[in-house]
């Protein structure tokens, strides 16, 4: 509802400013005619136009009142302020001022149409009162046009009295101008045609010359500094402390925090930014994976680019790791101390950093330039060392100027096998879907595969099919042919799943889901839906037919399996609290014009620092009021989904490291900080990321040596 509702809003925002501006020109023209009955068939056009953009904006306002039902945060600031002060006060005086006078005006009986308009007439009809709300309107109308292009999240007070302000200022110069234009009429006195062509020329260029600089200022504002600290970045440009309180009914900035019951230390409290921890201070440098012991697996990852021919022939100008798309599958297993090379042979000065998705690495192992290290150039490497103390579905990618490297390729398979198996299977199979730039258009495919692929399984194989959405857009998998369960979500075990049909899969970008079932007698098709036509079909000799079904119901992860206890809940005694609210603001960002993507009303490098100590307990809710997914990654940490909608997780606990937000959707989650660092925290669409939708998880006593672009250029998208 809320997407249709914010659609519908969306469009009469587009429909109010022509609609009022065509009613206030038409309400202008009526006293202007000359004789009884032009003015009286102009009255009857002006009324009909008013009464349009009375409906359209009465429409407007039923409109929020559907939004409203999700919660005030989805009507307030820009919706609140343009709507409620700079257009509605003016409706208001439009329907007590203007349209009694045009209805009078309207049915008024002439014995002469053809006789002229008295002069008493006519200045009634250019009565201030009568022609200004129209007027006055349209300019509200021009502030619901333009609602993404103003600031979101401002507070209440500053809003209103902002917002009021600027309506008044337009008020007051329409009134002045309206009681000009009535003098001369009163007077006889009309204004030279040249002198008026003058002014309205003069108006024009100052109007166009005002845009121009605007334009120019934005670009040069926008721009961020070729260097500087990720510490400073977010303190000292404005990123909020975790602690700043946010009243939603007023679109207060802030990060989230707020006081608990018992009195614990709240976010806010920490009046410092990342990096000014004192004695006790603990670079990120320092926290590292083990310096020494025996690697149990030792890997080595080379960039490279290589134009790569996908399976239906289409060519893509791959960044690759060890030559190939994806990457090579990584395999380890739970406990093992994994080593890895990672060797820069791109082309130019272009770095390259590793991530591994999903896996509570130490902070200096975490691979995000600018942040936890050094962007590696051509010619250079870095070793990563770690062990993992978990098992599942990972996948690794870079996560330096990540909306370019890992569109071109550089991501692969990470599987981390559990100590003790115990679901062994027959057939263990990464499904990796991507989004590739071909030199027929972007293409998307499983693997570098665009095609339907044919394999070959036997009847009574167990098989695990592990789905994973490399690109930044949402997917929707489907298996067909059999009864299957979702053994696993990014990577975590359901606990208790059953068997279902028929159903949509629903992956953010970064999400991962683990599909297990046996293989009948007849084939089994496993289909991304961006790729219809595509996918794998299996059956036992190799050569199946299956169409695929992609309008089943879609899965709900949060009501699936069966309850289980977990060491944080909804009633756990949190430290912390955060409260996030995505949003869209048409503007300038880093020089470029596009469709910023905010967190509290700010881009990176002011979006909230989100400061956390060692042990304590963290919720977050989620409020996405934008009209796109944002699948959020916390990296470092897993957080429990507590609630969706203000509806509880009904079913198996769901730990996820990337939540799926979808416009309208208000989801709480929770985590506890145990590992220390600053750690990233953004939307894994990664050009969301490129427009700003990047924040930090900051332990407040770790800093970072590290800085954000500087001579190997980091740039941690």
């Amino acid at each position: 509802m809320y997407v249709a509702a914010a659609g519908i809003e969306l469009a009469l925002g587009i429909a109010l400013f022509p609609a009022w501006l065509l009613a206030a020109a038409a309400t202008g023209l009526q006293p202007g005619r000359r004789t009884a009955g032009r003015m009286r068939r102009m009255s009857r056009i002006a009324l009909l136009l008013v009464s349009v953009a009375l409906l359209l904006t009465a429409a407007r306002l039923l409109v929020y009142g559907l939004l409203a039902q999700k919660g005030w945060v989805f009507v307030g600031d820009r919706r609140l302020f343009t709507t409620f002060v700079m257009l509605l006060p003016a409706v208001v005086a439009t329907t007590v001022w203007t349209v009694p006078w045009l209805a009078s005006a309207a049915r008024m009986r002439l014995p002469d149409p053809g006789a002229p308009v008295p002069l008493d007439e006519q200045s009634r009809a250019r009565s201030p009162r009568r022609v200004v709300p129209p007027r006055l309107a349209a300019f509200g109308g021009l502030g619901c046009l333009a609602q993404m292009a103003l600031p979101p999240d401002r507070s209440l007070r500053l809003g209103l009295v902002a917002y009021g302000l600027v309506t008044a200022a337009v008020a007051g110069l329409l009134v002045w101008r309206a009681g000009v234009r009535l003098r001369r009429l009163l007077s006889g006195r009309e204004v030279p045609l040249r002198r008026a062509l003058a002014v309205r020329l003069g108006t024009a260029v100052v109007v166009l010359g005002t845009v121009v600089g605007l334009v120019n200022y934005g670009i040069a504002g926008s721009r961020l500094p070729h260097t500087f600290s990720m510490m400073k970045g977010e303190a000292d440009w404005g990123g909020g402390v975790a602690g700043q309180h946010h009243d939603m009914a007023g679109g207060h900035d802030m990060a989230g925090g707020h006081d608990m019951a018992d009195g614990h230390d709240m976010a806010g409290s920490h009046h410092m930014a990342p990096g000014t921890g004192g004695a006790d201070a603990v670079s990120v440098d320092q926290l590292r994976g083990p310096t020494s012991g025996t690697p149990d697996r030792r890997f080595t990852l080379t960039a490279q680019a290589k134009k790569v021919r996908l399976a239906s022939g289409r060519t893509v100008d791959a960044w690759t790791y060890n030559g190939q798309v994806p990457g090579p599958q990584l395999r380890v297993t739970e406990g093992d101390l994994v080593e890895v090379e990672l060797r820069n042979e791109l082309p130019g000065k272009t770095p390259v950093t590793v991530h591994w998705h999903g896996v509570d690495v130490p902070n200096g192992e975490d691979g995000v330039a600018g942040a936890t290290q050094d962007a590696v150039l051509p010619g250079k490497s870095f070793t990563y060392r770690f062990r993992v103390e978990e098992s599942g579905t990972r996948w690794y990618h870079s996560h330096q100027a990540a909306s370019e490297q890992v569109d071109r390729g550089l991501f692969g398979a990470l599987v981390i096998e559990p100590k003790k198996r115990t679901r062994p299977v027959d057939d263990d199979v990464s499904v990796l879907a991507h989004d590739w730039k071909t030199d027929e258009g972007t293409v998307s495919a499983i693997g570098a595969s665009d095609e339907l692929e044919r394999r070959r399984a036997e009847p009574g194989e167990k098989m695990r099919i592990r789905l994973t959405n490399t690109s930044g857009t949402t997917r929707e998998f489907a298996v067909d042919g059999v009864p299957y369960k979702v053994t696993a979500l990014d990577g975590t075990d359901v606990h208790e799943p059953t068997a279902i049909e028929g159903k949509r899969l629903v992956l953010g970008g970064g999400n991962r889901m683990d599909v297990e079932f046996t293989m009948p007698d007849g084939p089994v098709r496993v289909t991304d839906g961006s790729a219809p036509d595509a996918g794998i079909v299996y059956s036992p000799h190799g050569k199946g037919k299956l169409a695929a079904d992609l309008d089943g119901p879609e899965f709900d992860p949060y009501d699936y399996g069966s309850p289980k206890k977990t060491e944080l809940g909804p009633d756990s005694d949190f430290d912390r609290d955060y409260k996030l609210v995505f949003d869209e603001w048409l503007g300038f960002y880093d020089g470029s014009f596009g469709l910023k993507q905010t967190i509290n009303g700010k881009v990176f490098p002011d979006t909230p620092m989100l400061m956390i100590k060692e042990g304590d307990l963290a919720r977050t809710t989620f409020v996405n009021r934008g009209s796109e997914d944002h699948p959020m990654h916390l990296h470092g940490h897993h957080m429990l989904v507590l609630s969706k909608n203000g509806k509880p997780v009904s079913g198996s606990p769901v730990w996820q490291d990337t939540v799926l937000v979808r416009p309208g959707d208000e989801i709480q989650v929770a985590f506890k900080a145990d590992n220390p660092g600053i750690w990233m925290d953004h939307c894994h669409n990664f050009w969301h990321s490129k427009l700003g939708m990047v924040m930090h998880l900051a332990y407040d006593n770790v800093t970072s040596p590290y800085e954000i672009g500087g001579p190997v250029g980091n740039k941690p998208e």
